[in-house]
């Protein structure tokens, strides 16, 4: 993975997390409080947080697009590793099968020729 793909994945896993709406939440509820007080913006607030929002937004949505391929081609990469590691495990069951099947024909041999000489 390269390291702009590392970085779209890191900030993907961030800005994902309820952590991150938590603290959202609680920025535009400050902004909405105190920015008319501060002279920031004059009341409403809504028209400059409307513009920092749509401004995020828009920075955003291509590095979380960017960032959800890179984790889609490592959930794939993934998947693919276990299947193989499925299907070896199942070779290897059934040649266990067969061991065992032939230690217990080996063993009702043994028993066949017990019972017969005994």
């Amino acid at each position: 993975m390269s390291v702009n793909e590392r970085v779209a994945a890191t900030i993907t896993r961030l800005t994902t997390s309820m952590w991150f709406l938590y603290g959202l939440i609680l920025f535009v509820a400050l902004w909405m409080r105190f920015a008319p007080a501060m002279g920031w913006d004059r009341a409403p607030s809504y028209p400059v947080m409307l513009y920092w929002v749509n401004l995020f937004q828009a920075l955003m949505l291509p590095v979380l697009a960017v960032g959800q391929a890179v984790l889609s081609r490592s959930g794939e990469a993934r998947a693919a590793h276990e299947a193989r590691v499925v299907d070896r495990l199942e070779a290897m069951e059934w040649r266990l099968l067969a061991m065992q099947e032939a230690a217990d024909a080996q063993r009702d041999r043994i028993e066949a020729l017990l019972r017969r000489d005994g």
